[in-house]
């Protein structure tokens, strides 16, 4: 009898699963493609999708020159609060310290030296050498930031896509829309602390910015594969008076059930996603200066846009010629 129940239970549970796969992303476009290619008489193949990869940490990892403090012999650090951080970092677990601790640190290392050059008890020959010292570091910060959003584990799980984003996921993604936000705002300061070490665990735990690159590549991929067939297959479509009109008619209820009913609110929810981040992507802009690696989500956005334009065009120009008024 437990035999025949497990294998009554594996039968039920196959439907519910695949049940669940229906509803997936890249099922509404697949079977969106398969309708289309159903009504105009035409093969269906799925496309074949290329995704630029995020390269490897030490690819991306800019080597910084080492600037040597060689200060802790000098008292009158400990006048101005830098004797203990400079120790602290020289420290065996200081040295360990990954790209988020690091940076926390040069943020308060750039804003240590500030307050000693100006302190009075720091006499004027150490002052110009804390000085020099800091013109050196501040040169470096963009280096530092550099390595934090593309070298650190942190960011290289973030930035790693792999899977589609699904509708229902502004939470997460105001999660991390938070996360970026500190490291924006850290970023742009010109002094003071940094305390993006709080904002690691949300960075590495929730994938949203890689997934919505990879999101957004294949919605634009899916949504031009379907234009061009429509497009190459349009001539078959006949709407003229006393003609048979009935692909038309099928056409008509794919239109309304998979891309009105299922594809176009997907595609709102990514673009609703993207905007929602979109103040603080400006921390992935290209730098050149630094690295030639741009981060494509940017640019996936601008395609998945001209994609949807192109495809909602195609529908345009078909119910006007055949005199379907839509909205």
């Amino acid at each position: 009898m437990r035999i025949v129940r497990t294998a009554i239970s594996l039968i039920i549970l196959i439907p519910i699963l695949s049940g669940c796969d229906s509803e997936s992303p890249e099922a509404f476009f697949d079977t969106y493609s398969q309708r289309v290619a159903n009504v105009l008489d035409t093969s269906f193949d799925e496309p074949e999708i290329s995704l630029d990869k995020l390269p490897r940490k030490r690819e991306l990892q800019l080597a910084i020159p080492t600037v040597t403090l060689g200060l802790l012999d000098s008292y009158q650090l400990r006048q101005c609060g830098l004797f203990q951080l400079i120790a602290e970092r020289n420290s065996v677990l200081g040295k360990m310290a990954d790209e988020f601790s690091n940076y926390d640190y040069q943020a308060a290392l750039l804003s240590g030296l500030a307050a000693c050059i100006d302190n009075p008890n720091i006499d004027s020959e150490l002052s110009a050498t804390l000085n020099e010292i800091r013109k050196q570091k501040s040169a470096q910060l963009s280096m530092h930031q550099w390595n934090l959003l593309y070298a650190s584990d942190a960011m290289q799980s973030q930035l790693f896509g792999t899977q589609w984003l699904t509708t229902g996921m502004s939470e997460q993604v105001q999660q991390v829309n938070n996360a970026l936000s500190t490291v924006n705002e850290a970023f742009s300061a010109s002094l003071g602390a940094s305390n993006l070490v709080k904002v690691q665990e949300t960075l590495d735990k929730i994938s949203v910015v890689g997934d919505l690159y990879y999101s957004l590549h294949h919605s634009a991929a899916q949504l031009s594969f379907i234009t061009e067939q429509l497009n190459s297959n349009d001539h078959k479509v006949i709407c003229a008076p006393q003609r048979d009109i009935t692909r038309f008619k099928y056409l008509n209820n794919v239109f309304d059930q998979q891309y009105i009913g299922k594809v176009q609110p997907y595609l709102a929810a990514l673009d609703s996603y993207y905007q929602q981040l979109a103040k603080n992507l400006t921390i992935f802009e290209p730098q050149p200066q630094l690295h030639p690696y741009v981060y494509p989500l940017k640019q996936s956005h601008t395609a998945f846009r001209q994609a949807t334009l192109e495809h909602i065009q195609y529908w345009q120009r078909l119910f006007k010629r055949c005199g379907r008024k839509v909205g």
